[in-house]
């Protein structure tokens, strides 16, 4: 759709800023609620999880002649506690997010919503979804530490595409999909890597891996590809997402719904194993 044409939809739009603002105060608060609960409870319940680095061991297998060896050495970088906080973490990132801009930015997030953009949906993305897809990495055996920092960064590149998609089509015409598609690469790859462990772990073990993996990936891979499909909506102009303020009360209500129901799958999950 003609990103002029958008703009001016934008302007006519049913959808007020002010229910906007009020729809990203009640998410805020809830999700507050939700992650101060959760702190609570990670304090009282015990989880661990080493992680690793692998760096090479050369080790000399002889002098005469010169014979050596290069293997992996695992050695444990740190250990991580008390998950409940951690995902308390991903929890507060968001309701911090959301009431900033309903209260301290508000003004600024009005004037990006009639231009068609929201950076600061994008700056959380960046944090709360990559700290999420990690702690779901340790869960399908990636305890590798760099590989979960590629994990993230790659995950965080893609978030901050779609910042770059909204940014550049503010001055383009016709709608640029080149930010998107580099988004989806960035993105893609660390789900390749996550279903390559997932299967190794399915052959290598006796048992299955408890139900709540299952669920925790599918209902992610399912809800991560949601956003993407708002987004094509959005900029296709297809039904109700002519107006991107439609398409911003979604982000809205999407973000909500898999924080709470992550979060909560995970920890009921991992403490209740099912």
């Amino acid at each position: 759709m003609d990103n002029e044409i958008r703009r001016q939809l934008i302007a006519k739009s049913p959808i007020t800023f002010s229910g906007l603002k009020k729809l990203n105060i009640g998410a805020g608060i809830f999700l507050g609620i939700q992650g101060i609960i959760m702190i609570i409870l990670g304090y009282l319940l015990d989880w661990n999880r080493d992680i690793y680095t692998f760096y090479l061991k050369f080790k000399i297998v002889s002098l005469n002649p010169p014979n050596f060896q290069v293997l992996p050495d695992p050695q444990v970088a740190f250990t991580v506690s008390y998950l409940g906080i951690i995902l308390a973490s991903f929890l507060l990132i968001s309701p911090f997010a959301l009431l900033m801009i309903a209260f301290v930015k508000n003004k600024s997030y009005v004037e990006n919503l009639k231009k068609g953009m929201n950076p600061y949906r994008w700056y959380e993305y960046f944090f709360s979804s990559s700290i999420m897809l990690v702690i779901i990495a340790t869960f399908v055996g990636i305890w590798d530490l760099w590989s979960l920092v590629m994990i993230f960064v790659l995950n965080a590149v893609m978030i901050m595409c779609g910042y770059l998609m909204e940014k550049i089509n503010f001055y383009t015409k016709k709608t640029d999909w080149s930010a998107y598609f580099l988004g989806c690469l960035s993105g893609f790859t660390p789900w390749v890597v996550l279903a390559a462990y997932f299967i190794a772990a399915l052959g290598s073990s006796e048992t299955n891996p408890p139900t709540f993996v299952y669920l925790t990936l599918l209902f992610y891979f399912i809800i991560f590809n949601t956003f993407s499909i708002n987004m094509i909506l959005q900029y296709k102009g297809i039904g109700k997402w002519k107006d991107y303020l439609y398409g911003e009360r979604v982000y809205i209500l999407l973000s909500f719904t898999a924080k709470t129901i992550l979060a909560w799958l995970v920890f009921v999950g991992v403490f209740a194993p099912f």
